[in-house]
């Protein structure tokens, strides 16, 4: 199992979160990086998925064909921690993850490759997002505080100077 953690929203050291301080307090930050993946806003948090696989009619077809093409290049950015406490960090997260979203919707502890901003690739664990999503619902920036900057500079906008 990797010793590293990939976060992309509320665990995310910019996070005001309670968790995010529990997450810096037992886990050392390595620095920012990207998964290849697909972002979800869901409302307080975001989620991430796989990308789908498109369907092919030769079974045997290189990869890059496999892959839809609207979504093969798709990257998520987040960061990365090296987890130092041990199992029950990992238990509190798997807790706290899944406290967020109600069933049938859940998150689920797997495995990634990062790409660190050095260039250096590494497996990491990462919560992957178990649920529907509407692609109305996506993050195409790949980053969940730069959409939310997006939201609240928008809302500014509609206000006006004088009604802030």
């Amino acid at each position: 199992m990797p010793d590293h953690l990939f976060v992309y929203g509320t665990l995310r050291r910019k996070s005001p979160h309670p968790m995010a301080k529990y997450l810096a307090d037992r886990a050392d930050f390595v620095g920012e990086g990207t998964v290849v993946g697909l972002l979800y806003d869901l409302g307080r948090y975001p989620g991430m998925t796989e990308l789908p696989v498109a369907s092919t009619s030769r079974p045997h077809a290189p990869r890059e064909e496999i892959l839809a093409p609207s979504v093969r290049s798709t990257l998520v950015f987040g960061d990365v921690y090296l987890l130092t406490a041990g199992e029950e960090t990992l238990q509190e997260l798997d807790r706290y993850e899944n406290e967020e979203s109600p069933l049938p919707s859940f998150f689920e502890r797997g495995q990634t490759n990062v790409i660190l901003a050095d260039g250096r690739t590494i497996d990491a664990l990462v919560y992957w997002f178990r649920g529907e999503v509407q692609e109305e619902q996506r993050i195409v920036s790949g980053d969940y505080f730069y959409q939310r900057s997006q939201i609240r500079d928008q809302k500014s906008e509609i206000k006006g100077p004088a009604d802030l």
